[in-house]
């Protein structure tokens, strides 16, 4: 790994009561680094640094939930001579694509090397107990989550790996290349992090912490979203056994519910209560503004949504709350609403979310071709989503695309879908001409980053 992407930040940003008040904390040494991890707020500010950065645009605040990798997945009206529209027809190639992969990438080791700088220090003595187990666990998840999203759009496709290098998995921060890493030995280091977060986490998660530093656990990486993280990730190294496992745990443990209509109706379009990792945005509606509902934002064909997405599923509470058709001066769009801001929302305003409970179902049904575990967690998707769709005695087959069909539905504009045709290896990609296959699955490493690895 080159130097330049580990680079320190000099900036830990602290966010205090107000989404405006922030203090900028800049440690230009080893020692002072060492001055700023000498107290408890020292730890939490680095931590905020790190949820900060996960919000930039080039992460998950817009690239890598709305917009790029929504772009991959074929979800929006493009013009064909746009990044966006390169970006659709994955040349990867493009002057403009490559700069918008390269950044990303550079934005997911910059927030890694912030959490690893962190983690270099949480041994020295100075945090609690229960603030040691929190501090922690929250930033090995994150670490945990940022590379296996790394893994998910730069590694190769599951079932297709070899002994090549394919990634780095940074632990340390280091003025020195890091070396990369083979699929095997990138997913041990990324499953000891994950089990070693669900451990510290699950020791103070139930009884709770008397900070209020730590409030609001479904916009951290809490204990929950470490096990959904792992249900994911033995999903996507084909070990369905341990995916059904944690997808249950979590299903089981009562802490989340599904949607139900009359939520999508009162407005509550993301899913609020399904949230197992989300991030609150503060100018998520500026940003949403411009990117959907303003005058020349994202769209979608209607009947390309009502027929080929939904099937014409008359009664379907997603079709009917989540796609509106806006008249403007010049033109008519079909748009996502997903993201609406208003008066009218509450739990949900301000918020992305990274991982839902909607996800561990499908996961739990995918990873069983037992019916009497399957078709009840499908009739209970079917209900919550008001489904005309009849699913009643559905064998593998069915189930299979009844999953493969809803991962579509349900996490359109969240970033979701091309992880999923990439995971399956899927030839054929719904509203595109290209068939999927290796140069459309695996984005390219950065050049300097191809020749350090050759």
């Amino acid at each position: 790994m080159k130097k330049f992407t580990y680079c320190i930040l000099s900036c830990y940003i602290l966010l205090f009561v107000g989404c405006s008040n922030w203090l900028d904390v800049k440690p230009t040494s080893r020692v002072e680094q060492a001055e700023m991890f000498s107290t408890e707020n020292g730890f939490k500010n680095a931590l905020t640094g790190v949820y900060i950065q996960k919000k930039d645009k080039k992460l998950y605040g817009k690239s890598l939930t709305m917009d790029f990798t929504e772009n991959l997945a074929q979800h929006w009206k493009v013009n064909k001579s746009s990044t966006e529209g390169y970006t659709s027809m994955f040349d990867y190639k493009n002057a403009s694509v490559e700069e918008l992969i390269d950044g990303i990438y550079t934005s997911f080791y910059n927030t890694i090397v912030n959490i690893n700088n962190l983690l270099s220090f949480v041994d020295n003595g100075v945090l609690s107990a229960d603030l040691y187990d929190m501090v922690k666990g929250e930033a090995l998840g994150l670490r945990a989550f940022l590379h296996f999203d790394l893994l998910r759009l730069y590694g190769p496709i599951p079932g297709k790996q070899t002994d090549t290098k394919i990634l780095a998995y940074a632990q340390k921060v280091s003025r020195d290349n890091l070396p990369m890493h083979t699929w095997q030995e990138y997913i041990a280091f990324l499953e000891k992090d994950l089990n070693d977060a669900e451990a510290l986490l699950n020791k103070i998660e139930h009884k709770g912490i008397e900070d209020d530093f730590f409030a609001y656990r479904q916009n951290r990486m809490n204990y929950w979203a470490v096990l959904a993280l792992k249900a994911r990730f033995y999903l996507w190294i084909q070990n369905k056994e341990k995916a059904a496992e944690y997808a249950g745990k979590v299903i089981a443990g009562e802490k989340f519910k599904l949607s139900q209509s009359v939520d999508f109706t009162n407005k509550d379009f993301i899913a609020s209560s399904e949230h197992l990792f989300s991030m609150h945005v503060y100018d998520l509606e500026e940003i949403t503004e411009e990117y959907f509902y303003r005058g020349g934002g994202v769209q979608q064909t209607k009947s390309l949504i009502e027929g080929d997405l939904f099937q014409n599923d008359v009664t379907d509470i997603r079709k009917a709350e989540l796609w509106k058709q806006i008249k403007e001066t010049s033109s008519t769009r079909f748009v996502l609403m997903k993201y609406k801001q208003g008066d009218a929302v509450h739990v949900s305003k301000e918020q992305i979310p990274l991982i839902r409970l909607y996800e561990m179902y499908l996961i739990a049904i995918e990873c069983s071709d037992d019916a009497t575990v399957y078709q009840p967690l499908i009739d209970e998707l079917v209900h919550a989503r008001n489904m005309s769709l009849d699913m009643t005695g559905a064998d593998v087959n069915k189930k299979n695309k009844f999953v493969a069909d809803e991962y579509n539905k349900e996490f359109y504009g969240e970033g979701q879908q091309f992880y999923q045709y990439k995971r399956r290896n899927d030839e054929t990609i719904m509203w595109s001409n290209i068939a999927g296959s290796e140069s459309v699955y695996v984005l390219p490493l950065p050049k300097n980053e191809i020749k350090y690895n050759e």
